[in-house]
């Protein structure tokens, strides 16, 4: 899904995105770590590739090295655990800085707007 150039789709895009990222931990965090239904593994490796299609490459490669650590444990006796509860806690963090980017910066884009609308410069 590609979104058009207003603001308002590209913050729809981006708080979708993050929803079903969160959406994904969630159920990682019910299976716990062991037990990760193949529907979830599935929804990661999407999401994925839907965060690198959207620019969120970061986000992405954790995505990526998580769904690897999870696949591979399934077949392994001894699981990285620590490994997979790093990277689900740097993409959580990455979620909430996110969520807070686009707070701010619809923010920004109706202070602007407003001082615009009075008359006021205002370089962002």
């Amino acid at each position: 899904m590609e979104f058009a150039e207003d603001s308002g789709s590209k913050y729809a895009a981006v708080g979708e995105i993050a929803e079903d990222v969160l959406a994904l931990m969630t159920e990682l965090c019910q299976s716990g770590f062991d037990t990760v239904h193949d529907s979830t593994i599935q929804g990661m490796e999407q999401a994925a590739v839907k965060t690198r299609r959207y620019g969120m490459k970061y986000l992405s490669e954790l995505l990526e090295e998580l769904t690897g650590y999870i696949s591979a444990g399934r077949h392994q006796m001894e699981r990285k655990t620590a490994q997979i509860a790093e990277l689900y806690t740097q993409i959580n963090e990455y979620l909430y800085l996110c969520r807070q980017k686009v707070t701010y910066d619809r923010g920004m884009e109706r202070y602007v707007g407003t001082s615009r609308k009075f008359g006021c410069v205002f370089n962002a």
